[in-house]
C-alpha cells in the first residue's frame, strides 16, 4: 500500500493523495481487513498501460464512492470546478441542448487521481470525443435474474448468432453479475443505426430462445429470465471499462474472458480482483489485444 508521504508525482503531475488509509471496501474472508483506498490506488496505477487504451478519448461518468462501497454513490458526468487544470476536458454537446463538461481518461495521472478522489469505476463512452456520434463498438449486457449458470448458455446462444453474421465478438464478465458480449466496430453507423441493430438482434434472439431470454425492461415482468440490454447502445450512454473495479465487497474487476471459459463452472464474473488480477495476466495476458484490429460494419 502507498505509504506517506502521501504527494507523488506521474510522469510532469503531482497528485496529493488524501486518505489512503480510508476502507473503501469492507472486511471478508479474503480481505479480513478490507482493501483501503491507497490499494485501490495501487491497482489503476499498476494497471494503467493495459486498461488506458480501452479509456483513451472517450469521455466517461465518475462512480465515486466518497464513504466507500457501504455508503452512498452517485454517477458525476460533469468534471468539478476543483479538478487540477492538467486533467483534460471536453465540452460535450447534450442532445436537449447546451453543453456538459467531461474528461477522458489519456493517462496514468488522470486515472490515478479519480481514484484518490473514491471513483471506484470509470464508466466510458461507446464513441471517442473526436466522432461522438459514431461508436466503434456494439454492447449487449446479459443481466441475469439470479445465479449465473443460465448466462453461459445464453451468451454462447449470442455469439454463435454474430459469428453467422461474420462478426467477431468480445466477451467480458462485468465483474458484478453478467457478462458484456461486445461487436468492434469502425463508426461507419450512428448510434441510432447501431441501437436499431442490436434490438433487432435481441428480439431474433429471444423468440428463438423464449425460455432463456427476455428483452422486457421491467424487471417484475422478465419471468426469471436473462435480460437482453441493448440500451447501452446510445448518445450518451456508458459501458463498464475492461479492468475497473466495482463496487462490490471484495473489490471485483470487469475482465475480458475467452470464449471457452464461459464452460469453466469454476469462474464467475467476480472471481477476479484487485489481487489476484495480476496472476491471470501473468498466464493469458490481455485477452482485448487485438480489439480494435477487427473493426466492422453493421450497414
Amino acid at each position: 500500500m502507498l505509504n506517506k508521504p502521501s504527494v507523488i508525482k506521474i510522469d510532469s503531475h503531482t497528485i496529493e493523495l488524501t486518505h489512503i488509509d480510508k476502507l473503501l471496501f469492507p472486511a471478508d474472508a479474503l480481505n479480513p481487513e478490507g482493501i483501503s483506498k491507497g490499494e485501490l490506488i495501487d491497482y489503476y496505477r499498476g494497471i494503467a498501460e493495459i486498461m488506458l487504451p480501452y479509456l483513451k478519448e472517450r469521455p466517461l461518468a465518475m462512480e465515486r464512492y466518497p464513504e466507500g462501497v457501504e455508503g452512498e454513490r452517485f454517477i458525476q458526468k460533469d468534471v468539478p470546478d476543483y479538478f487540477p487544470q492538467w486533467i483534460e476536458r471536453t465540452e460535450i454537446p447534450k442532445k436537449t441542448g447546451g453543453e456538459i463538461t467531461q474528461l477522458p481518461c489519456n493517462n496514468t495521472a488522470t486515472l490515478v487521481y479519480l481514484a484518490n478522489q473514491d471513483c471506484i469505476t470509470p464508466h466510458p463512452w461507446l464513441s471517442r470525443k473526436d466522432s461522438l456520434d459514431y461508436p466503434d463498438k456494439l454492447v449487449f449486457d446479459l443481466d441475469p435474474p439470479g445465479e449465473f449458470a443460465p448466462v453461459r448458455r445464453g451468451a454462447k446462444l449470442i455469439h454463435d448468432l454474430l459469428t453467422e453474421l461474420g462478426l467477431t465478438a468480445y466477451l467480458m464478465s462485468t465483474g458484478s453479475r453478467g457478462v458484456h458480449i461486445v461487436v468492434p466496430l469502425d463508426r461507419s453507423a450512428e448510434f441510432d443505426e447501431v441501437r436499431a441493430f442490436a434490438h433487432h438482434l435481441a428480439g431474433i434472439i429471444a423468440d428463438q430462445h423464449p425460455d432463456l431470454f427476455t428483452v422486457e425492461p421491467h424487471k417484475d415482468k422478465r419471468r426469471g429470465k436473462i435480460f437482453i440490454d441493448i440500451m447501452r447502445n446510445g448518445y450518451g450512454q456508458t459501458s463498464v471499462a475492461p479492468y475497473a473495479v466495482r463496487g462490490r465487497p471484495g473489490a471485483p474487476v470487469a475482465i475480458p474472458w475467452e470464449w471457452s471459459e464461459l464452460a469453466d463452472e469454476k469462474i464467475s464474473p467476480r472471481s477476479h480482483n484487485i489481487h489476484n488480477l495480476r496472476q491471470r495476466l501473468k498466464h493469458k495476458g490481455d485477452l482485448w489485444g487485438d480489439f480494435y484490429q477487427h473493426k466492422q460494419t453493421i450497414m
